[in-house]
């Protein structure tokens, strides 16, 4: 690529973020109210997570007391034998049913009750609170019947539960069944996972609730058109779990991208994989590899959003096309991969090294921590054969390593700073020279900032005995330094300067100046390393990664 195509594409990278919308108009959820703090008229009994179970067989904790209740009727509350607790199957296995019990009863709060002890008719009116266990339902008005123990919110309903968050404009609730209905709703899971349709149901029992003709986005994406979204028939949200889309539209704004005739991922938050939005191409550029796209796709297999086959694709005008195939399984101890790829070295600050792992199989440990203290341990390993083609030689051979870490959450030094840390041991095997690399090291940082101004300085100590016949895996500096700071000019826009040096030998290696652009659901960066005369661009989804 010509020197003068270069400085072309990066000046329509700059244009396109200046002129990019930064943000974009969504849904409005600060009318959501809160769970109230205060109860005054209350009434204790049994209910279902949507809305109202039984509220008469004092077994299960039903008492009415209100000086606004008004009874139609009289009746005696007769004692019945307490019923076993119920069990339902979910995903196979049985659990314990949650729904309202002597033992997990339902408090209401209302500013009027009216009950008709002999038809069984109830109306709660006014400010409607109701408590299930963790789940909390607020609406004005609700009406039902508890001896057929059916009941209707015909208004607008705010439910709120560890995980989900959610707004209808109408409810209704079969407390027998325990399954509720809603029209015109939308909400959130674990506040990252947007969703909204036409109507949908909720069954406590198997804990899923059906969305049905919506559809399903992420926190930052959220606008009257979603910078991103996956639209569906029907959407099956297992909260804080997995969900399940069926006729699916991966949709850029009002752009189809790919459709499918079902769906499933993971709602639980790891290493940032959002599976299907990750086919939306990102546009990169760098001087080693040249201008860029990149996407990737992960299908999960045999219906367990844990076990995943995935694809990502990486292309450049220089570099050409290199891809990374393979399956990912995520274990309560790590995550193992199985995969073919062409990886970037990232301990090299030479950019466009490029290795062929054909193929290789890794595991990454999640965080063990210490006795519930802040400090914690964890591994990473690989065993593979490895291929780099070099301008001198073609070095490839098997490869074993393993790197063995202790850490801990960083450490608030006032309200203004942070002091990081990690050190560890790594182990390199190398079957093309037969040789071994060990490599002791420990890693400080140091962050802070006030007001519109952020710094940080870090420093890396290796103590490396052998060598890698790869330059993928080399380090440019054994003991770096590194350095800066960042202003962020307006809420959308911010610029930092930063230093690499090799304090070996005192050597400035990188002087990196950098323009950060905040576009709604995505980051963009520009920077230039005035040492290596290199620049590089990339664009980044705030939700997820790549």
């Amino acid at each position: 690529m010509t020197e003068q195509s270069t400085k072309l594409l990066i000046s329509l990278a700059l244009a396109g973020l200046l002129v990019f919308p930064a943000r974009a108009e969504g849904p409005d959820f600060s009318d959501m109210p809160e769970e109230s703090g205060t109860t005054t008229n209350i009434l204790r009994g049994s209910g279902a997570s949507s809305l109202v179970r039984d509220l008469t067989q004092a077994d299960k904790g039903v008492m009415v007391r209100s000086s606004d209740t008004v009874s139609d009727g009289e009746s005696e509350a007769v004692p019945q034998k307490k019923k076993d607790r119920k069990k339902s199957k979910v995903k196979g296995e049985e659990v314990e049913d949650t729904g309202i019990s002597k033992e997990n009863p339902m408090y209401i709060t209302a500013d009027r009750m009216r009950a008709n002890d002999t038809t069984g008719d109830i109306d709660a009116m006014g400010q409607v609170v109701i408590k299930h266990m963790m789940d909390t339902y607020q609406t004005e008005y609700l009406y039902g019947n508890k001896l057929a123990q059916k009941y209707v919110i015909p208004g607008e309903l705010h439910w709120t539960s560890p995980t989900t968050r959610l707004k209808a404009d109408r409810a209704d609730y079969d407390a027998a069944k325990g399954i509720g209905h809603f029209e015109n709703l939308n909400g959130w899971d674990s506040g990252l996972y947007y969703f909204q349709g036409s109507d949908g149901v909720y069954d406590r029992n198997a804990n899923k609730l059906v969305v049905q003709n919506g559809y399903f986005t992420t926190r930052h994406a959220v606008a009257k058109v979603p910078d991103y979204r996956i639209e569906a028939d029907s959407i099956d949200i297992y909260p804080g779990d997995h969900y399940t889309a069926h006729n699916v539209k991966l949709k850029a704004k009002n752009t189809t991208l790919i459709t499918l005739s079902s769906y499933s991922a993971s709602l639980v938050h790891d290493e940032g994989a959002i599976n299907l939005w990750t086919l939306i191409p990102r546009p990169v550029f760098d001087s080693d590899n040249g201008f860029g796209l990149h996407n990737e796709l992960h299908i999960p297999l045999g219906g367990d959003p844990d076990l995943e086959f995935y694809v990502k694709n990486r292309w450049y005008t220089k570099a050409g096309y290199k891809t990374d195939v393979g399956f990912k399984y995520r274990t309560p101890l790590g995550t193992a991969k199985f995969f073919y790829a062409e990886q970037e070295s990232t301990t090299n600050d030479d950019g466009g090294i490029w290795v062929k792992k054909r193929p290789s199989f890794t595991f990454d440990t999640r965080h063990f921590y210490l006795f519930g203290s802040r400090f914690y341990v964890g591994a990473t390993g690989e065993i593979g054969y490895w291929d780099e083609d070099q301008k001198w030689r073609n070095a490839k051979g098997t490869y074993k390593g393993y790197d063995l870490y202790i850490s801990g959450n960083p450490w608030k030094l006032g309200k203004f700073m942070n002091f990081g840390w990690k050190a560890g041991y790594a182990k390199d095997y190398y079957g093309y020279t037969d040789n071994i690399r060990r490599n002791g090291y420990y890693s400080l940082g140091l962050s802070g900032g006030y007001g519109p101004i952020s710094a940080w300085v870090g420093y890396t100590d290796r103590d490396i005995k052998g060598y890698t016949p790869y330059r993928y895996d080399s380090y440019s500096s054994e003991k770096p330094a590194n350095l800066g700071f960042r202003w962020q000019a307006t809420h959308n826009d911010a610029f930092s300067l930063s230093w690499t040096i090799d304090t070996v030998d005192g050597r400035l290696d990188h002087r990196y100046w950098t323009y950060y652009r905040d576009m709604h659901s995505f980051y963009a960066w520009i920077r230039y390393d005035d040492i290596e005369k290199e620049t590089k661009f990339m664009l980044m989804p705030k939700d997820f990664k790549f």
